[in-house]
This record gives C-alpha cells, structure tokens and sequence, in this order.
C-alpha cells in the first residue's frame, strides 16, 4: 500500500505547465532589437582552408557575443552571432595552383582583432602582420557590437528573423576573466 501512496504523492509534486510568456526557444533571439550593445566575445569557430569563389583561400572566423547581462538585464543570457570574418592568406602554390593571393581583403579581419584587445603594427612596408587567434585568446573580452535583424524564410515559408551582429569595435570597458593555467606562477 505504501508504494501506491509513494506513486501518488509523486505524481501530485510532479506538476509541469507550459507557460508562453516565459518561453525562451524559437524567437527568443528576435527580441533583440537592432542597435549596437556591449558585449563580450563567448565563443569563435573556425573554419580552416575554406577556397572562396574558386579564387581565394581564407580562414573564417565566426564569433558569437555574450550580450552584457549587466547593462541590458532584459537580455540576460543572450547572445549574438557574426557574419564571420575572412582572414585570406597566401595559398600554397603546390596545394592550390588555381588559387591568387587576395590579402588586401582582410581590413574587416584586422578590425575584428583589433575589437577584441590586439594592437597590429604596420611594417616597414606598410603592411599589417595578422595574428592568427583561437577562442583561449578572445574569450571574455569586452566588445560593443552592431546588431542587425537578418530575415530569411523557414522550410516551412515563414519568415524568420535572427539578429546578426554585423560590425565590432573595441570597448573602453574592463571585465574580470577568469585565469588560465598558464596565468599561474606554479
């Protein structure tokens, strides 16, 4: 008899609504209106060797923003994808005989560096030497980025609209990261 008491207990401390004006899935990144906002950098994926229009070889590098929980509270746990950013590099005549070099094109790879804490110094021959960056570099660093609304239309043909941060800049503000292992004297 105890187990069905237990059983039904259970099942009467086991409630679950469904609460529309608190779901978060499908259009919670829509409410993020169009402007710019403070941020930090939370993630980069990479994509390595990716030949661009048969004619150009080029690391992209995709970050996603962690909007400041802080300054915007109403979008606490947001955050916002890029457009990527095309870092082209001379390809490897052997590898890529059809390839051209088109390293002029990296201005808005070198703004996004430079966004997320690096100083690029020109060379003897006017040229900019590009870090190559990995998440463990940029992770945490404080951002303001421009928000766009990106519509497209669904498998289903609804219209969809998903924020895209299409610009970064550097910001003025400091924010605590955690330390790394190689931060620590021992």
């Amino acid at each position: 008899m105890s187990n069905v008491n237990e059983l039904l207990n259970d099942i009467d401390s086991n409630v679950a609504y469904y609460n529309p004006s608190e779901d978060t899935t499908g259009n919670k990144s829509y409410k993020i209106e169009e402007g710019t906002y403070e941020a930090v950098v939370s993630k980069l994926i990479i994509k390595k060797d990716i030949v661009v229009k048969n004619s150009y070889l080029s690391d992209i590098f995709e970050a996603t923003y962690s909007i400041d929980d802080e300054r915007y509270p109403e979008l606490k746990g947001r955050e916002v994808k890029s457009k990527g950013y095309f870092r082209f590099k001379a390809p490897d005549k052997e590898k890529y005989p059809n390839l051209e070099d088109n390293q002029g094109n990296n201005k808005g790879y070198m703004i996004f560096v430079e966004a997320c804490g690096y100083n690029i110094d020109k060379d003897e021959q006017g040229r900019y030497l590009l870090p190559y960056i990995m998440e463990s570099d940029i992770a945490g660093n404080p951002v303001n980025i421009k928000v766009v609304h990106d519509k497209w239309t669904g498998s289903d043909g609804e219209e969809r609209v998903t924020p895209l941060a299409v610009n970064v800049f550097k910001s003025n503000r400091e924010v605590s990261k955690p330390l790394k292992e190689d931060d620590l004297p021992f």
